[in-house]
């Protein structure tokens, strides 16, 4: 081989080289984890955000079973202030309605080993201005069956778990007992009453802080 045609050699060499380191540079500086240029999001589109779940509604009340009811600041289970009295028969039909001679302005709902339950009307308005929940008899008989506040408060309950359940509630003196009040801060209260035994016996949601000594007085 002559010298012009050596060095023409070495030279294609070197350039066939400097193409190949070129070529592996290149690939080893294409990032990984790139996405094909289908698989990208357009520039400016816009991402759906995730819809919260809504809350679930509350449960009817099960008519057949009083004991499930919910204690409330404007209500017991189907029961509700402002009610037309005429409407709460077709919800109560588990329980036996009277109206005792006595208390013509009284009706009382009632059924065996469960609380009371009496509608007091003294104006005779026919709208529901309190709902009263009462043992009327033995508070260990009806306890396992009364309705309970969202705290599990209700009939025989003691006063130490009405105060733990809430702390803040006012206690009030009554005409022949204290009575212990728990507003919503809208003009609503759960008012509890207790027995000589320091269980409660009584439960009265209205408008007011306040238990009627006497219904049928």
């Amino acid at each position: 081989m002559n010298s012009k045609a050596s060095v023409l050699h070495r030279h294609g060499s070197i350039a066939a080289l400097a193409v190949g380191v070129l070529l592996v540079a290149g690939c080893a500086g294409e990032p990984a984890s790139e996405q094909p240029a289908s698989e990208k999001p357009a520039a400016g589109a816009a991402t759906t955000a995730p819809t919260a779940t809504p809350e679930p509604a509350p449960a009817e009340p099960n008519l057949d079973d009083p004991s499930s009811w919910l204690i409330g600041y404007t209500a017991i289970g189907p029961l509700t202030l402002q009610g037309q009295l005429a409407d709460q028969s077709t919800s109560t039909t588990a329980f036996t309605t009277t109206v005792q001679d006595g208390c013509p302005w009284v009706t009382a709902l009632d059924k065996a080993d469960f609380p009371s339950i009496w509608l007091p009307d003294p104006s005779d308005s026919g709208v529901v201005e309190q709902i009263v929940l009462q043992a009327w008899g033995s508070v260990p008989t009806v306890a396992a069956n009364s309705p309970q506040t969202s705290a599990g408060i209700g009939i025989g309950a003691t006063l130490d778990q009405v105060t733990v359940a809430y702390p803040d509630i006012e206690q009030n003196e009554g005409k022949y007992a204290p009575f212990y009040s728990l507003p919503d801060g809208s003009g609503h209260w759960i008012n509890f009453g207790l027995s000589a035994d320091g269980l409660v016996d009584t439960i009265v949601v209205r408008d007011s802080a306040q238990i009627d000594s006497e219904y049928c007085g």
